[in-house]
């Protein structure tokens, strides 16, 4: 719900609820169901994370690899904003059976249209085998190689680098399995820092080099 408060004749803070300010007049509160709706990572029709929203009103930008503070109101418009108050990006939005689609993307945002609409991670998308956040090519971070170190595709297939097989994912909770003709060949749990770094543990068999190269990014395209 929003609520209202009003305010005149003070300078604006930038403070955590990131409150939408006019020169000296009704003040907007974020709109916390617009804000919880909101809250997750977001990854765009080309399985890359886009953006993503915290429930404390923080939001990260993966293009920029940048971290802003968001106000978002009821009507379906976001800003991010730097830590001086400065408006970075904004869009419009709407979200129809888990699917975010974005208009009038400015700054930081502007062309991201083009991947829309958006999913939260977690989503699988139709006829595939493995969450979003998954899908694609993936680097060691450090000292990354010329070719992917393992890819997984939509259909929950997977390569990994030095191996001419190709293995099947399947993902359960924060472990995948990695099979070949159902046959277990190895397994490895993973997690996501903030903007969408890999961290691999507990990587066993063929996945056990997985566990020791991590942290990946991914690289699509």
């Amino acid at each position: 719900m929003k609520t209202k408060i009003k305010i005149c004749g003070m300078p604006a803070a930038l403070l955590s609820v990131m409150l939408a300010i006019t020169a000296c007049g009704d003040v907007t509160e974020n709109d916390e169901d617009a804000l919880y709706e909101l809250t997750g990572k977001w990854y765009g029709t080309d399985y890359t994370l886009a953006f993503e929203i915290t429930q404390d009103g923080e939001g990260y930008i993966a293009a920029s690899k940048t971290e802003y503070a968001v106000s978002v109101s009821g009507g379906g418009f976001v800003r991010f904003r730097n830590s001086g108050g400065t408006v970075v990006g904004s869009f419009n939005y709407s979200i129809k059976n888990g699917q975010l689609t974005m208009t009038l993307g400015s700054g930081d945002f502007k062309g991201l249209e083009a991947v829309s609409p958006f999913v939260k991670a977690g989503t699988i998308p139709p006829g595939g085998g493995v969450p979003v956040e998954l899908i694609g090519t993936w680097y060691a971070k450090t000292n990354p190689p010329a070719s992917p170190n393992f890819e997984i595709y939509a259909s929950g297939a997977m390569t990994i680098s030095g191996s001419a097989t190709s293995y099947t994912a399947i993902v359960q909770g924060n472990k995948v399995s990695v099979l070949e003709d159902s046959v277990l060949q190895g397994e490895f749990q993973y997690s996501f820092v903030y903007g969408g770094e890999m961290i691999v543990t507990n990587g066993t068999d063929i996945c056990a080099g997985l566990a020791v190269l991590s942290p990946f990014v991914k690289k699509n395209g």
